[in-house]
Formats: C-alpha cells, structure tokens, sequence
C-alpha cells in the first residue's frame, strides 16, 4: 500500500479510537446512560488499546513519508530524529501514552470516581494532540495559539457529538421496550449538550477555515484536493445537522409520547435506529474526509 495512504488510514483509525475511547466515558459521565455506578464496557477499553497501536503505527508510517521510504522504519536513526526533533512524533509519543494511560484508569479504577476523571483526562488530553500534530500547529506566534486551542475545542466537540452517538447506538440495540426507556431519557439530556458541541465546532471551524484558507486563499479552495475535501466534510456534516435534527424535533417527542401513553415503541425505536445509524456513519465518513485533509496543503500554505 502507498505510504500517504497508509498515514491517511491509520490517521482515520486514531480518529475512530478516540471517538469511543473518550466518546463513551464522557456519555456515561454526563449521565446519559443507565443509573447507578457502572463499568463502562469493554468497547472504551479496546478503543483505547487501538488507539495507542495505530498511535504507534501512524508515528511509523508518518517517518516512512517523511524519508521516502518504508526502510527508514528499520533506521533507529530516522525514528529517533522523528521522535525527539520534531512536534508530530512527539505528539503521537505522547498520545499512544495517554492512551495507554486511560486504558489502565479503566480497566484498575473505573469504579472509583477518580479513576473515571484519570481516564477522561487521559484520553481528551490524546484528543487534543491531533491539534498538535496536525495543522493546527502549524501558525506561528501568538496568534498561533489561537489556531491551536480552536483546534483543540474542534476535537473535542467532535468526541462528544460522536461519541454520544456511539452510546445511542448501544442503546438502540437491544430490546426495543428497554432500547425505549433508555433512549427517551437519554435523547433528552442529550439535547442542551449536543446543541454547545454544534455551536463549538461552528466557530471553532469558522476560525481554522480563516487561518488555514484566509481571504486570498478562497479562490484556490474549488481548485485545490484539500478544498474538495472540505465541501465534502461541509456537505456530510449538512447531513449529520439534518439528521440531529430531524431526531431532536420528531423522532425523540414522537418516542417520548409512546412511552408516556404506553403504546408500541417499536416503530419509532426502528425509525431512531435508522437515523442515529445513518449519522454516525456519516460520522465515520467525515472523519476520513478530516484524515485525508491532513496530509493535503491547505489554500493559505499554498
């Protein structure tokens, strides 16, 4: 396989990882899944495991590109340059370790509520270092820190929308009266949350398209592999606002109402796992959009 196709992926694999491994806690934490005190599954603890694998994977790919070649994977010498020289293989250093460290708050503590504060750390802290290693880091100055916490946020806000949506899938599969009692609640607390994660990844995009595009840079973006990608990010997450949407001002009050007069859920819990299903996998797509964009020269670089 080529080796930008290789980085492209593992980076989309990092993406997927993170979304659960900190997507899942955080929807357990905002008190969106079954009452009580719980261990929050094996998927958090998996995903977290796969995320430092391909963390370590994409530090490896990402030192075959930047040498020419898979040998330089072999070459202590090109790895530790990488490693200790520059800000992307410190970050993917630092995010396999964060990782690995919210796998162990997970799998030891979880029970403790300071081991469930570790692992979201954890784990929101290797979230944040896509910002550092992406282009995100790349403005200089002051204004460059900017740039990053805005890029920060973004991840972020991601997490939560996408992992909220992982957990809503967990739920609706399964039994469709208790998929029902689970999901009403759920969907409601979920409201005001999704709604800040909407709004933090509106500006925080509005900011990093005017750093990484700016005024001059708008007539390259039709042009441009990295601009095309970005109308079709902005096309799917149109699908995804949709979709929300179309879940927060139907199919939840529709759910709601079922469940208070006691009548058959199992429609309107089909038609909720039909769409949440539909939006996460658009999800997934967009994320692949974001990995591929990684690895493409944005207008203002050009």
């Amino acid at each position: 396989m080529p080796i930008d196709l290789t980085v492209v992926g593992l980076r989309w694999l990092q993406f997927v990882s993170a979304v659960v491994a900190l997507g899942l806690p955080l929807f357990q934490a905002f008190g969106l899944s079954e009452p009580g005190p719980q261990y929050p599954g094996r998927a958090p603890v998996i995903a977290g495991l796969a995320l430092a694998v391909t963390a370590v994977g994409g530090l490896l790919a990402q030192t075959a590109m930047m040498a020419g070649g898979w040998a330089a994977v072999l070459d202590p010498a090109a790895l530790g340059y990488v490693v200790q020289s520059t800000g992307l293989g410190i970050a993917h250093v630092v995010r396999a370790g964060l990782a690995m460290l919210g796998v162990a708050a997970l799998f030891f503590a979880w029970r403790r509520k300071s081991g469930g504060i570790v692992a979201i750390l954890a784990f929101a802290g290797a979230v944040a270092s896509f910002a550092w290693s992406g282009h995100g880091a790349a403005s200089e100055g002051a204004i460059g820190l900017w740039h990053l916490a805005a890029d920060i946020a973004h991840a972020l806000a991601a997490c939560v929308w996408l992992g909220a949506l992982a957990g809503f899938c967990l739920q609706l599969f399964r039994p469709a009266t208790q998929a029902a009692d689970l999901a009403v609640r759920s969907l409601a607390r979920f409201a005001s949350i999704g709604t800040v994660a909407v709004a933090v990844l509106v500006i925080t995009g509005l900011i990093n398209a005017a750093f990484l595009i700016g005024a001059e840079g708008l007539g390259h973006v039709p042009g441009s592999t990295w601009g095309l990608l970005l109308i079709a990010k902005l096309a799917l997450f149109a699908v995804m606002f949709a979709l929300a949407a179309h879940n927060r001002l139907t199919l939840t009050p529709a759910l709601s109402h079922a469940v208070e007069a006691r009548a058959d859920t199992a429609n309107v819990v089909r038609r909720l796992r039909t769409s949440i299903g539909l939006e996460m996998l658009a999800g997934l797509a967009l994320l692949g959009l974001v990995a591929a964009m990684g690895v493409q020269m944005p207008p203002a670089s050009m």
